[in-house]
């Protein structure tokens, strides 16, 4: 291994991503309004079939499509916030001075530890570096050319064991 390892980010990984979730949206409030209209039409074409029941169904499909929506959105939100910080460039550079971790650079001595912690809710899988004065940076690994194992292991050599990646979260 050499004394230089970088990271780098995948803007187009990021960017398809955050095309998926807006289009996943859409397609659920498409979706919900098909639903709601077949219902409706159902029951003004056979209104003693459905009579009773046609508001019932209104409503859980209502519910039920908002439900969907509100979660589609919030992941939208959520891959939004990851995919702005991913832009092309270096995401995490580690030599044997120290790492820099989006633009926060760390000398190995000050490094307090790094987390790995896993994406919810469309977030990306994130590796969070905190400094001993408890400063924190954040990068979302979805979105770079690297895997975490990879990366603890150019971690531990170019930190000469000093620090390595806390993988525990994933499990």
């Amino acid at each position: 291994m050499s004394d230089e390892y970088g990271v780098y980010y995948r803007a187009d990984v990021a960017a398809r991503e955050f095309a998926r979730a807006r289009n996943t949206v859409w397609w659920r409030i498409g979706s919900m309004v098909v639903s709601l209209g077949i219902t409706a039409g159902a029951w003004y074409l056979w209104p003693q079939q459905f009579g009773s029941w046609a508001p019932w169904i209104l409503g859980v499909s209502l519910a039920s499509g908002l439900v969907s929506i509100l979660f589609g959105v919030i992941r939208l939100v959520r891959v939004r916030a990851d995919a702005g910080v991913a832009r092309a460039g270096l995401a995490i550079g580690l030599n044997r001075d120290g790492m820099l971790v989006g633009q926060q650079w760390l000398p190995w001595p000050e490094v307090g530890s790094v987390v790995v912690r896993p994406g919810t809710l469309g977030a990306s899988m994130s590796l969070v570096t905190t400094a001993r004065d408890k400063r924190a940076a954040r990068v979302p690994l979805d979105y770079t050319d690297t895997m975490p194992a990879t990366l603890d292991t150019a971690v531990r050599v170019l930190s000469s064991g000093r620090a390595w990646l806390d993988l525990s979260r994933l499990d």
